[in-house]
């Protein structure tokens, strides 16, 4: 993988910066300079894009182009890292998590995260900050931005950040808990999503059975008849289509007739229009999961 070729429209797509509006900047006040290849094509490389994640920051919080330009490179850091330590700026703490993935940083990646953890606490920070951090670094391997060597950096630490605060809620029942039965799907591979439903399920004082990642239906149908679950929980982050998702919940519902189906579907509500199937819930955010858990 060549490190350092980002067209301009992957720049707009991982920045949240308008191509437009980048290319005003360029000509106007010279923020950036792109490179060409020898067929004259423009591309950008990492350190343009970590400068563009630093300058989104600083015009978010009142800083002019015209101001941010005349800053030299170490002064735009400087200013970021003053507005990092005071800021709950969500946009602050996922850059520099970004920029922590590119580099493979673990110290930088941790105090990026603890530091909105202490600002906002753990459940904000999981969905304001971590998964649409992890929706920015899916960008990044689309484009090819980011190996699997990267992918599996930041895997891990978030995975090792939600383990450990599961772990202190092992064992902390309700007066009444629920038991539920979690897993993903067969194919589906990324436990990100389930842990921190673990996390959530934990918390409010019920049971759960783990089973982990792409577990298929007919692994389910070898359940213990003995083991009781009152609901199911279960995250999806591959796109089905509707009449493939609904056949799938159809086959669900046979094997568990009795017990709640909740199903968690982040940031898709858009892809889908399913038919209403008893018993059978469709969360489109890990916000309205937890408000109805408690």
């Amino acid at each position: 993988m060549d490190p350092l070729k980002y067209s301009i429209k992957d720049l707009e797509r991982i920045t949240g910066i308008r191509a437009h509006t980048i290319r005003i900047w360029e000509k106007r006040y010279g923020i950036v300079h792109p490179e060409r290849t020898s067929s004259n094509i423009r591309f950008y490389s990492d350190q343009h894009l970590q400068k563009l994640l630093n300058i989104s920051i600083l015009n978010r919080h009142g800083f002019k182009i015209s101001e941010i330009s005349g800053l030299t490179d170490s002064e735009i850091i400087s200013e970021v890292t003053r507005i990092s330590d005071s800021s709950e700026d969500s946009n602050v703490n996922i850059n520099e998590m970004i920029l922590a993935a590119i580099d493979l940083q673990e110290d930088q990646f941790e105090k990026a995260l603890n530091s909105s953890i202490l600002k906002m606490g753990f459940e904000r920070t999981f969905c304001d900050i971590v998964f649409p951090f992890l929706a920015k670094i899916s960008v990044f391997w689309q484009i090819g931005r980011i190996n699997a060597c990267q992918e599996r950096f930041v895997s891990n630490l978030v995975k090792q950040k939600l383990l450990v605060a599961i772990d202190g809620f092992v064992g902390q029942l309700s007066l009444s808990p629920r038991k539920f039965l979690l897993y993903l799907p067969s194919g589906e591979y990324n436990e990100t999503g389930l842990l921190f439903a673990n996390y959530l399920i934990r918390k409010s004082g019920h049971q759960l059975v783990y089973l982990g990642p792409s577990v298929p239906l007919d692994h389910l149908n070898r359940i213990p008849e003995s083991s009781k679950f009152d609901e199911l929980v279960l995250t999806m982050t591959q796109y089905k289509a509707d009449n493939e998702l609904t056949e799938y919940l159809r086959m669900l519902r046979k094997i568990f007739p009795e017990q709640i189906v909740r199903i968690i579907i982040p940031g898709e509500q858009h892809e889908y229009s399913l038919p209403q199937l008893e018993k059978v819930k469709i969360y489109f955010s890990f916000t309205q999961f937890s408000n109805e858990l408690d």
